[in-house]
């Protein structure tokens, strides 16, 4: 994947209505070169997004920080390199290789690479609770 991909490459990558393969470290080899790296020491991209499933993948250089957020389904996160701390409220839960974390729906968390991280992050959508 390149920042020259075409319109139609990144609908068939993001809403693949085929089996689509993905090369995960070439992808992350073209996130570390990426302007975004250098300047905030983590990049990600959308592998895939339909309404059921989102699925991430996140590089990060020791030290950078996913500030607290939340998403809007429940999520999973497995590291494929390094180690994160991944906080949730009090609780601090450093993550692996290796490791699987399974988290609720819209449950404030934040993220910090303890050292050179990748991780894949898996979100299933859900339409927002009605006041």
């Amino acid at each position: 994947m390149t920042p020259e991909h075409t319109r139609v490459e990144r609908e068939t990558r993001l809403f693949p209505q085929v089996p689509h393969l993905f090369d995960l470290h070439t992808t992350l080899e073209t996130l570390r070169n990426e302007t975004q790296y250098a300047a905030s020491g983590r990049n990600g991209v959308t592998l895939v997004k339909n309404p059921v499933v989102r699925v991430v993948l996140q590089a990060m250089r020791p030290g950078a920080r996913l500030a607290e957020h939340h998403a809007p389904g429940p999520i999973t996160v497995q590291v494929l390199q390094g180690e994160i701390e991944f906080s949730v409220g009090e609780t601090v839960h450093t993550l692996h290789v290796g490791n699987l974390l399974a988290l609720p729906a819209r449950v404030p968390h934040s993220v910090h690479a303890v050292q050179e991280s990748v991780f894949l992050l898996t979100i299933v959508p859900q339409a927002e609770p009605e006041a």
